[in-house]
């Protein structure tokens, strides 16, 4: 038996799949915990499987933080358009921080479905110590590589104790499959996105380019379809900054298979060569003098230049865009350079003074305090604003908005932590300028889009402003 956890978008159950039949079975109505990068599961002996759930069975905590604030707000309009309850919700500066998701241990027994929880501050059977110790595999995972007897993209999901067989997770062109190695031949115990093999294939490869910092990089370019040697095609450039093409994470964006909302390919399949530049930069080297904004312009010309060079870019029909930081980059870019036809701006920030609450929490009373942290992580900016105030504004794309001549497209969810305000900055400033400019907004998504509707009309949207931007 292999032991998976089973989500369908309100709840994570623990269940096993058999291997011969294929069958699964949920094993108990209770919520996993996310375990950061540590495995779900430990198996205590053949039938006996070790795991967490959440104290009182509320909900896992993505699933609850997604939906959380939607569901408050909701609650608390009814609440004052009735106007029988008080709607105030108070905060204060000394209030302790909140934990959001508390644990448990839990011991199932797999063909009963019996269970017993544990406290993790007390006392706890001797067998969970193995659990609580279990190594933390790479993350992000990595991929087999070339010389398995699976396919290179494959990533090692378990191994036998004695080594004798292993379990092996691979996106391949034509399927998403569970293999089984034993004696070095692979089975397939479970397949689907069978669909994929139907899919005419883009070709895609990376290529070396010089940053203007003089660092050797590489950049990744993903040619339409029907691409045919000679020609120079509209190039959308995709832009994160500190990305790293050609690494071997699993589930990269040039994949064909590639499982998330951001599939480059739709770009590729409507003629667009893609180009997936390394951004590295010196996160030394930033301070008072230099910011992260001002590095962005270093891989980005010579990116799209060494693609034209070598004969597959018109540089005049080159767009840019990005999601998040992406988001954040493209914006700036469009501040610092007139070489694009257009930009496409997705859940990006554009002002860095204006950071507020997550909306996913801001119905609870509970205050954020991930200001600070995101600010380090993301931006580099070590100060808060009222001790370096011009290295917020100098990596804040709307305070250089006069200087955008590109038209815009600007796209974010309402439910996104990172709020739909910046956004809605951006365009009232574009809008007050005279300059072109589009804003979509959907309403009840977060941060990457979880409706299948939704994800179909962004891109077609997407594709639609390309096609009138050139």
């Amino acid at each position: 038996m292999i032991a998976v956890a089973v989500a369908d978008g309100l709840s994570l159950r623990p269940a096993v799949v058999d291997v011969e039949s294929g069958a699964m079975r949920v094993l108990v109505e209770r919520n996993l915990t996310l375990p950061g990068t540590k495995t779900f599961f430990h198996w205590i002996d053949d039938a006996t499987l070790a795991c967490e759930v959440t104290v009182g069975n509320r909900p896992t905590l993505w699933l609850d933080v997604e939906k959380r604030g939607a569901m408050a707000s909701i609650a608390n309009w009814h609440k004052a358009w009735k106007g029988q309850e008080a709607t105030a919700s108070p905060l204060t500066t000394d209030q302790p921080e909140t934990v959001l998701e508390e644990a448990e241990y839990c011991v199932i027994d797999v063909g009963t479905g019996r269970y017993d929880v544990f406290s993790r501050e007390g006392p706890r059977p001797d067998r969970l110590e193995a659990f609580d110790g279990r190594p933390e595999p790479d993350y992000p995972p990595r991929v087999v590589g070339p010389g398995k007897p699976v396919p290179p993209q494959s990533i090692l999901a378990a191994t036998h104790p004695e080594g004798s067989e292993a379990i092996y997770l691979t996106r391949s062109d034509d399927a998403t499959r569970v293999l089984r190695l034993a004696r070095d031949k692979p089975h397939v115990i479970f397949e689907t996105d069978t669909h994929m093999a139907e899919v005419v294939p883009s070709r895609s490869f990376t290529m070396p380019f010089a940053t203007g910092a003089g660092q050797e990089a590489q950049l990744r370019v993903i040619l339409p379809p029907d691409y045919r040697e000679g020609e120079s095609r509209p190039a959308v450039l995709w832009v994160y900054p500190g990305f790293k093409a050609g690494s071997e994470m699993a589930h990269r964006q040039h994949l064909l298979n590639q499982p998330g909302m951001f599939n480059l390919h739709l770009l590729a399949a409507r003629g667009y060569v893609v180009i997936i530049p390394s951004m590295p930069y010196d996160e030394n080297g930033l301070g008072v003098e230099r910011v992260l904004a001002d590095c962005l312009i270093e891989t980005a010309h010579p990116a799209c230049d060494a693609v034209v060079a070598a004969g597959y870019v018109d540089r005049a029909r080159i767009h840019v865009a990005g999601h998040s930081l992406g988001g954040w980059a493209t914006m700036v870019l469009l501040t610092k350079s007139e070489a694009f036809r257009s930009g496409i701006a997705m859940a990006g920030t554009s002002n860095l003074l204006s950071q507020t609450d997550d909306v996913r929490l801001r119905f609870d009373a509970i205050v954020d305090d991930s200001r600070a942290p995101g600010m380090s992580s993301n931006y580099h900016l070590k100060c808060p604003p009222w001790e370096r105030l011009d290295s917020y504004l100098r990596n804040s794309p709307l305070f250089s908005v006069e200087q955008i001549s590109a038209p815009l497209l600007i796209i974010h969810g309402d439910q996104d932590y990172v709020e739909i305000g910046q956004s809605e900055q951006m365009f009232a400033a574009l809008r007050s300028l005279g300059k072109p400019a589009e804003f979509v907004r959907y309403w009840g998504e977060g941060h990457v889009f979880e409706s299948p509707a939704n994800i179909r009309d962004a891109w077609e949207r997407i594709i639609l402003w390309l096609e009138r931007a050139h």
